[in-house]
This record gives structure tokens, C-alpha cells and sequence, in this order.
């Protein structure tokens, strides 16, 4: 359902995942994380779910309260070890609990169930969780409501052309 070929704008993205225009622009700009999906008309780029879902991690990293800076090294060490969409596919067609511990600096971990999650904590530090496998749920009810709104603005539109 999810991984269909649906593509989001900016607008659209903003909307799912909270962050702002300027932040969109600003991790295209330094090639942090960019839209992966060239749309041939107007040449504009839009998102793929996998991009509003890493978009929504970015974005629950920052109300977590983690700087841009450690946002950043997070962005960069999965895109090293794991291949940055990876895990998070994953997570959004439902076939792994992945959880992302970080602190932010130096030690990083993808955990593909809880057992692993608390190995890592117990060996001690001080990490954030980051469950992707919640946000991929959150994200599949907020997409469904997108789509919904979508279809109710398109048959308004068509009751209103239709009635002339």
C-alpha cells in the first residue's frame, strides 16, 4: 500500500511530518537528505513514502530535542552502514521492528527487536530511541488521511463542475 509509486510535495510532506519548507530545503541544499523522486513536469522533485518516513525520524529527532548537528551524524552513519533507506523499509511494509539507538555522536545501533534494544542499554550510556516501526504506523495513518482529504477536495471539485 505504502510502497506504492504515490509521490508527496513539499507541501504534502510538510504537512506529514511537521518539519518546515525552509528545513526541506536546507538538507536538500547540503545534500543531507534529498526528495528521491524527479518529477518530469516543471522539474520539480517530490517524495517517496521511504523519504516522508525518514523525513518523519528527522522530525521526531528534533522534538525530541536532539541538535541538528547529532541529526545530522545520525543521517550520515545510517547512509554509511546500513544504506539510508534500508532499515526504514523495513519498518514501513512491516516486516521488522527496527529501532534506531543513538547518542547522537559516536555509538550508533539499528535494532531489529527488543532483546537487542536491551542488550545495548544494558551495557550502559545514555542513547535516545527512536522506534521507526511507530513512526512507519503513524506515518500509514497520516498518508490515509492525506488521501482522504485528497479524494473528498477532488469530488468537491467535480460536484462543483459538474453542477455548471
Amino acid at each position: 500500500m505504502l510502497l506504492d509509486k504515490t509521490t508527496y510535495t513539499t507541501q504534502e510532506v510538510v504537512k506529514l511530518t511537521g518539519l518546515e519548507h525552509h528545513h526541506l530545503r536546507y538538507y536538500d541544499m547540503l545534500e543531507i537528505f534529498s526528495p528521491s523522486v524527479q518529477s518530469t513536469r516543471y522539474k520539480r522533485k517530490k517524495y517517496s513514502s521511504l523519504d516522508v518516513l525518514v523525513l518523519q525520524a528527522i522530525s521526531a529527532l528534533k522534538s525530541k530535542g536532539m541538535p541538528f548537528i547529532r541529526i545530522r551524524k545520525v543521517i550520515e552513519n545510517l547512509k554509511e552502514h546500513y544504506g539510508l533507506k534500508k532499515p526504514f523499509h523495513s519498518a514501513l511494509d512491516g516486516r521488522q521492528n527496527i529501532t534506531i539507538l543513538t547518542d547522537g555522536m559516536r555509538d550508533f545501533y539499528i535494532c531489529f527487536n527488543d532483546h537487542e534494544v536491551v542488550e545495548h542499554l544494558k551495557a550502559g550510556g545514555q542513547y535516545m530511541l527512536l522506534d521507526v516501526s511507530d513512526i512507519a504506523c503513524d506515518l500509514k495513518e497520516k498518508i490515509r488521511a492525506l488521501q482522504m482529504y485528497k479524494k473528498k477536495r477532488a469530488m468537491k471539485k467535480f460536484r462543483k463542475v459538474a453542477s455548471r
